[in-house]
């Protein structure tokens, strides 16, 4: 089982399960996982606490990717408070069931080999440099965090060992050739069908409209006749981008930029090396003394390759006869970089060297020269980033200015508009839900719609709309939120009520018809008799068409006609408030026989494994003993 599910994690949902592990310890820092809390758990499950910690980070990490996926659109949606709890309580469940699954893979003694341990730290991109796994790097990026190696293994094979549920539920999951053709013979089946539409407007003149029955309806539904709070707004932004297009650069300057800057339209040389290492954090004489001892042994012709796999602890390099690939300036610890850079030529072997991770000897195995770009092939790169220096250094002095003068005049941003060389623009009055596309960054829109704001009356300060791009703004109206009274949306709260009047009789008009087909009577002659136009199509298909997506679905709900009943018959309610009669009268199948091609089963297994994986959570959260104590958002959330 163990091999099954080894062979089963080189696929597609093991290496995105993968990749999620990687993308969390590269946006918190590992080390974030163990703290520990006296603060009241968030939530226990099964005698298990999740900390308010765990949650924290797992609600930054999430709404940093829904910030990358959705860009303003969700720094919108996080303006509205309902939304934010929901999405609050959303992470929260995702980390009930991440610890389920977990308790689980305890029960069933799920580990994760050395062997597989190490092959997924080194494929790690974090670790590599220029495609290759760089054990310099690893030990550098989890000091960084916080984190020892082995701290970070047993992290990881945690993590792995969980995993292995997924993998082996969706390695153990497939589909048959006879599924296959199953489904496809029910999506190809077609049936011949028969519909009456009973239209609510065809009762509005039945349906009585009094004073008591639109009072009742505008109390219950108040919420439908509210207008908005509303602002008209000035304001006035600045936007770097745009200062750039209206600066101009002699070509005597960029040239100028060009012997400057040479460095940055170069290629640096790279070098490949190998190294022997003997592991040492602190200064050690009997080390030191091993090292040069090896030092002397590749002198007097050892082979290199061989003495990094027998005495290197860098065992990933060690594998590979100490190949560390090619490396640039600025990668590698200070001391083992000067020294590599100190070799003349290839096959050229290093003193030994000692840095903050132990004695290296390094041996240079190729070097990739640099080069100089010409001034005329990065000529207009230059001009763009002359353009874009400039832009930004008068935008960063026309924000201070355009600060200073919205403060000192506080009641008119005239005077800052023309300070900055801008326009002050005006906007109608408008609601949070419809504010222009100028003013819809969350920032602004808080701003705007602040009670304090509105009723000081004065500029506000410089907002920043994103990267280089800020606004001033000022409230020139406001309109609070009010419920319109009935007398102001009687017509409405009429056209309301007969409406639905209208299709309340519409319903009970078809569910009289219905009994009447169950009572026997052809649907044919009850509809002609309700003087209905009945319609009759052949060969209805599962999917598209031009019928009503309702009356397709409910076609394909009914039992198939048999000879003891012929036709099949029921009444629905359509979205848009009509009521219907539909019977089925015949169904066609298709035979399948095609064998379906193995990307088809592949992606059925893989819904299959996704609706299963789906039921085991459901089960394990329907068993367990969970509580949640999770606090509502605070305001700056």
């Amino acid at each position: 089982m163990l091999e099954k599910i080894r062979d089963g994690s080189q696929g597609m949902i093991a290496k995105v399960i993968l990749g999620f592990v990687i993308l969390t310890f590269a946006l918190a820092g590992v080390g974030s996982y163990l703290g520990n809390t006296s603060e009241v758990p968030v939530a226990t499950v099964n005698g298990d606490e999740i900390t308010k910690v765990q949650f924290d980070t797992a609600y930054q990490n999430e709404r940093a990717r829904m910030q990358q996926q959705f860009g303003e659109m969700f720094g919108m949606l996080s303006a509205d408070s309902n939304y934010m709890n929901n999405f609050r309580s959303s992470v929260l469940e995702k980390l009930i069931d991440e610890q389920l699954q977990r308790q689980l893979v305890t029960q069933l003694d799920l580990m994760v080999s050395d062997e597989v341990l190490r092959d997924t730290i080194r494929s790690m991109p974090e670790f590599q440099v220029d495609g290759v796994f760089n054990n310099d790097r690893y030990i550098a990026l989890l000091r960084q965090n916080g984190y020892e190696p082995n701290q970070f293994r047993d992290y990881l094979r945690a993590q792995m060992s969980a995993n292995q549920l997924v993998v082996g539920l969706a390695g153990s999951e497939f589909a048959t050739v006879s599924e296959m053709q199953l489904l496809s013979k029910l999506q190809q089946q077609s049936r011949d069908i028969q519909y009456a539409v009973l239209k609510a407007a065809d009762f509005a003149s039945a349906v009585e409209i009094n004073d008591q029955l639109l009072q009742d309806y505008y109390q219950s539904n108040t919420n439908q006749f509210v207008s908005p709070e509303t602002v008209a707004v000035d304001y006035v932004q600045l936007i770097a981008a745009d200062i750039a297009k209206t600066i101009t650069v002699a070509d005597a300057d960029l040239q100028a930029y060009y012997d400057a800057n040479q460095a940055r339209y170069q290629t640096e040389e790279r070098r490949r090396v190998s190294h022997i290492l003997l592991e040492s954090a602190e200064d050690n004489a009997e080390i030191k003394a091993k090292a040069e001892a090896l030092a002397a042994q590749l002198q007097q012709g050892a082979d290199f390759a061989e003495l990094a796999k027998t005495q290197s602890a860098d065992t990933f390099s060690a594998e590979k006869g100490g190949d560390l690939d090619f490396i640039e300036k600025g990668v590698m610890d200070a001391e083992f970089e000067k020294a590599a850079y100190a070799l003349a030529k290839t096959g050229d072997i290093s003193p030994v060297v000692k840095t903050e991770f132990g004695y290296h000897i390094i041996k240079l195995t190729d070097i990739q020269p640099g080069s100089v770009k010409a001034f005329a092939d990065v000529k207009e790169q230059i001009l763009a980033t002359v353009k874009e220096e400039k832009a930004a250094e008068k935008f960063t002095e026309l924000q201070q200015l355009l600060g200073e003068k919205s403060f000192e005049i506080a009641d008119s941003l005239q005077e800052a508009a023309e300070a900055v060389g801008m326009k002050v623009v005006s906007v109608p009055a408008f609601s949070r839900a419809n504010a222009p596309a100028e003013l819809t960054a969350p920032k602004v829109l808080e701003t705007l719609f602040s009670e304090d704001f509105i009723s000081a009356g004065v500029n506000s300060d410089v907002i920043e709309v994103a990267p280089q791009h800020v606004v001033v703004v000022r409230v020139n109206a406001h309109q609070p939120e009010t419920t319109k009274k009935l007398e102001e949306v009687k017509e409405q709260v009429k056209a309301a009520v007969i409406a639905t009047k209208s299709s309340e009789l519409a319903k009970a008009k078809a569910e009289a018809l219905l009994a009447e087909v169950v009572a026997g009577k052809s649907l044919a002659d009850v509809v002609a008799a309700a003087k209905l136009p009945l319609e009759t199509k052949a060969a209805v298909t599962r999917f598209g068409g031009d019928i009503d997506s309702d009356i397709r679905t409910k076609a394909f709900e009914l039992a198939k006609p048999t000879e003891a009943q012929p036709v099949t018959v029921a009444m629905l309610n359509l979205a848009s408030g009509d009521a219907a009669l539909v019977a089925v009268t015949k169904v066609t199948e298709t035979e399948v026989t095609t064998k379906p091609p193995v990307e088809q089963l592949q992606q059925f297994a893989e819904q299959k494994a996704q609706s299963s994986f789906g039921a085991l959570l459901a089960a394990l959260k329907a068993n367990a003993d969970i509580t949640r104590s999770l606090p509502a958002a605070a305001a700056d959330e």
